[in-house]
C-alpha cells in the first residue's frame, strides 16, 4: 500500500482541546511525577506540547486537529507555555519533544504531553502515529511510530514536580483491513505508579464517542473544567466524568486509577475584591509614616485653609486627617444641604478649646506610639476628648475599641461612640457603624441601615463609605446587582487614594467589569494602593508578575511585591503565609536573593521554601 501523504507539521505555541473520531479506551493519560519537596513550594512554570494529528491519508480524523487546537487555548489561559504540532510527521513529532524536554528541564516545572489522534499497540507497547507512517506489519510499527514510552521516560527524566500525560487517541484501529492489523489499535493499560493519575475517556476496551461537534464528550469536558477556578486535578476529573455521562447518556464512563500526591490546579482560585470586613487599618511603611509626620509638624499652626486641604489630599486617611479636617472646620466651616435625617457638614469640631487640645495630644502621642503603654495613653486622651464632645476624638475611640488598639476590643461599645460621632455628621463613624451594621457586629445585622449609611457617608465624600457602598452594588448585596455603577463608585473613592477602593478598582479593571478592560489603568491603580501597604495589591502585583498575567513576567518585581506584602501584612498585626500560594521557581530563587541581601538568608538560591528561607520571610513581618 501507497505511504500514507501528511505535512511535516509546523509546530508553535498555542493551546487546545481534545476530540477525535470514534476513539476507545485511553482518553486520557495522566502521569504525574512529584518531586519531593515542601508542599509549601508549589509554585511552578508550566510548559505544555500539544499534538494534533487528523489528515491521515488513510483514515483521517475530523476532529484531532480542533482537539488540538482547543486544548492549546485552553492551557495557554491557564497559564501554560504551550508548544504545538498540528498535523505533523514523525521527524516534526521527534522536533518538538526534543524541545519540550529542554524546556521542562528547569525544577518545580509542570509539563504537560497531549496527544490526539491515532494511537496502536504492538508487542504490549503503545505508540502514537504520524502523518506519513508507512506501516505494513508489526514489525514497522516501532520504526515509524512515535513510542509513548519514550515521552513518558523523558518527562519522568527531567526535573519537573508534576507531568502530565493526556491522550486523547483515536481506539479505532488505523490498519484493520490490511497487513497493518498486526498492529492493534488502542493503547495497553498503564499502571499508575506513586503520584500518578491515569485517566481514561472510557473503561479500557471500551469505545469513547467522538460526539456530534468540533470535540469529543470527554474532551471538550475537560476543556471546560481545566480552567474553573480553585477545582483541584482530580476533581476536573470527577466533574469531567459526569458531564461526559450527562451527555451520552451513560454509554461512556471516564475512568481513573490515582496515586496522586499533593495538590494541583490548573487555575487557582481567584482575587477576590476586598470587604470592609474586618476594616483592618493599611499602616503605611516606616519611611511613609515619618513623613507624613515631618509635613505635619510644618504646616499644624497654619492659618490658610488651602494648606490644611493640601496635606488632606496627599496624606488622605493619614495618622493626622482627622486633625487636619478639625483644623480646617475651625477655619472655614462648611455645611452641605443633604436629603437624610443628619446635615453633613464635614464633622464640625464641637467641645471647648481644651477638649480639642486633649485630641490634639491624643493624635501626637498616637503618631508616635510604639509600645503598648504609648497606645494606651493615646486611647485615654481620646476617651477624655470624646467625653467632652469632640467628634473626631469619638471616631478615633471607637476605632480604638474597633481594633483593640490600646484599649481592650468592645464592639458594642465601639458602636456605640460610631454613633455618637455619627450623629456629630462625622462621614468615617457613618461608614465604620454602616459595617457593623453589614455584619451584624456590636449589633444587630441590619443591611438596610448599613445601606443607608453607606449612603449618607459617600454623599457627604467619604472614600471608606463610597467604597463599602461600591462592593455592595458590585456584589449585588442588598441592592440590585450595578457593575458600571460600582465601578464609578471606586473610581471616586480611588481619586481620593483609598486603598481598599484603589485595589477593588483595579480588579473590576483587569476584568473588564463595569467598562472596558484597562490593564494601564489597573496597573497604575494597583502600585498606589501597594505604595500605601496595601496587603493585597502587593499580593496581586507579585502574582501579576509572577505568572506574566497582562504583564511580561518579571521575577524581580514579583519577588519585590511579595516581601512588601509580608511587610505590609507584619504591620497591620496579620499572619500571612505566602509560601502555601503558587510561586514561580524563579520568583523563589531571586526572593531568596533579595533576602540574602537584606542580610536575613545565607542559603542558596535554589528556589525551596525551606526552613532557612522561612525564617528570613518571618522576620521580614516581624519588621
Amino acid at each position: 500500500m501507497a505511504s500514507e501523504r501528511g505535512t511535516a507539521g509546523r509546530w508553535h505555541r498555542r493551546t487546545l482541546a481534545a476530540s477525535a473520531n470514534v476513539r476507545l479506551a485511553v482518553g486520557v493519560l495522566v502521569w504525574a511525577l512529584v518531586a519531593v519537596v515542601a508542599p509549601a513550594a508549589v509554585a511552578e512554570n508550566r510548559v505544555a506540547l500539544v499534538i494534533g494529528n487528523g489528515e491521515y491519508a488513510s483514515k483521517p480524523l475530523r476532529n484531532a486537529r480542533h482537539d488540538g487546537e482547543l486544548m492549546a487555548r485552553t492551557l495557554s489561559d491557564v497559564g501554560f507555555e504551550v508548544v504545538s504540532v498540528l498535523d505533523g510527521d514523525a521527524a516534526a513529532m521527534r522536533t518538538a519533544i526534543t524541545d519540550f524536554a529542554r524546556r521542562i528541564a528547569a525544577p518545580d516545572t509542570v509539563a504537560l504531553f497531549y496527544y490526539a489522534g491515532h494511537g496502536v499497540q504492538a508487542d504490549g507497547e503503545n505508540y502514537l502515529v504520524p502523518l506519513g507512517a508507512d506501516i505494513t506489519n508489526m514489525n514497522e510499527v516501532a520504526l515509524n511510530a512515535v513510542a509513548l514510552g519514550d515521552v513518558l521516560k523523558t518527562m519522568a527524566r527531567s526535573e519537573s514536580r508534576l507531568n502530565i500525560v493526556i491522550l486523547d487517541a483515536c481506539r479505532d484501529n488505523p490498519f484493520a483491513g490490511t497487513a497493518r492489523a498486526a498492529a492493534q489499535g488502542g493503547l495497553a493499560p498503564v499502571v499508575a505508579p506513586a503520584g500518578t493519575i491515569i485517566g481514561y475517556a472510557t473503561a479500557p476496551g471500551q469505545i469513547a464517542l467522538d460526539g456530534a461537534g468540533n470535540n469529543s464528550p470527554y474532551t471538550a469536558a475537560l476543556a471546560f473544567n481545566m480552567p474553573r477556578p480553585a477545582v483541584t486535578l482530580e476533581e476536573v476529573f470527577r466533574d469531567t466524568r459526569r458531564a461526559v455521562l450527562a451527555a451520552t447518556g451513560g454509554a461512556q464512563t471516564p475512568w481513573e486509577h490515582s496515586s496522586l500526591i499533593g495538590a494541583f490546579y490548573f487555575k487557582p482560585a481567584a482575587t477576590a475584591a476586598e470587604t470592609s470586613a474586618g476594616r483592618a487599618d493599611v499602616v503605611p511603611p516606616a519611611d511613609a509614616r515619618l513623613a507624613e509626620i515631618e509635613a505635619w509638624e510644618k504646616i499644624k499652626d497654619a492659618k490658610d485653609p488651602e494648606v490644611f486641604k493640601a496635606h488632606l489630599a496627599h496624606y488622605p486617611g493619614g495618622i493626622f486627617a482627622e486633625l487636619a479636617t478639625l483644623r480646617l472646620s475651625k477655619l472655614k466651616p462648611v455645611r452641605v444641604a443633604s436629603p437624610w435625617s443628619w446635615v453633613i457638614t464635614g464633622s464640625i469640631a464641637r467641645g471647648g478649646p481644651e477638649a480639642v487640645a486633649v485630641f490634639e495630644r491624643a493624635v501626637k502621642v498616637d503618631s508616635e506610639a510604639t509600645t503598648e503603654a504609648e497606645r494606651r495613653t493615646a486611647a485615654m486622651l481620646y476617651l477624655e476628648a470624646a467625653e467632652a464632645g469632640v467628634p473626631q476624638a469619638m471616631f478615633q475611640l471607637a476605632r480604638a475599641l474597633d481594633k483593640g488598639r490600646g484599649i481592650a476590643r468592645d464592639l458594642q461599645e465601639a458602636a456605640k461612640w460610631y454613633q455618637r460621632a455619627a450623629e456629630q455628621n462625622h462621614p468615617g463613624a457613618m461608614a465604620a457603624l454602616g459595617t457593623m451594621y453589614e455584619f451584624g457586629e456590636g449589633v444587630d445585622a441590619n443591611l438596610v441601615e448599613a445601606l443607608r449609611l453607606y449612603r449618607v457617608a459617600a454623599d457627604a465624600g467619604d472614600a471608606a463609605g463610597m467604597t463599602s457602598l461600591a462592593y455592595l452594588i458590585a456584589e449585588g448585596k442588598g441592592a440590585a446587582r450595578n457593575a458600571k455603577a460600582a465601578r464609578a463608585l471606586y473610581a471616586k473613592a480611588a481619586a481620593k487614594s483609598y486603598p481598599r477602593a484603589l485595589f477593588n478598582l483595579a480588579l473590576m479593571e483587569l476584568r473588564g467589569e463595569g467598562g472596558r478592560r484597562d490593564v494601564t489603568s489597573a496597573l497604575e491603580h494597583l502600585e498606589t494602593a501597594a505604595l500605601k501597604g496595601h496587603v493585597g495589591a502587593n499580593e496581586e502585583l507579585a502574582a501579576l508578575y509572577d505568572e506574566g498575567r497582562a504583564v511580561r513576567k518579571d521575577p524581580r518585581r514579583a519577588a519585590d511585591h511579595l516581601l512588601a506584602t509580608i511587610a505590609a501584612a507584619g504591620r497591620e498585626g496579620r499572619a500571612l503565609d505566602v509560601t502555601k500560594r503558587h510561586w514561580e521557581f524563579r520568583t523563589r530563587m531571586e526572593l531568596q536573593r533579595q533576602l540574602a541581601a537584606r542580610g536575613l538568608y545565607h542559603g542558596g538560591a535554589h528556589g525551596i521554601f525551606d526552613p532557612a528561607t522561612r525564617r528570613a520571610l518571618a522576620s521580614v513581618a516581624q519588621g
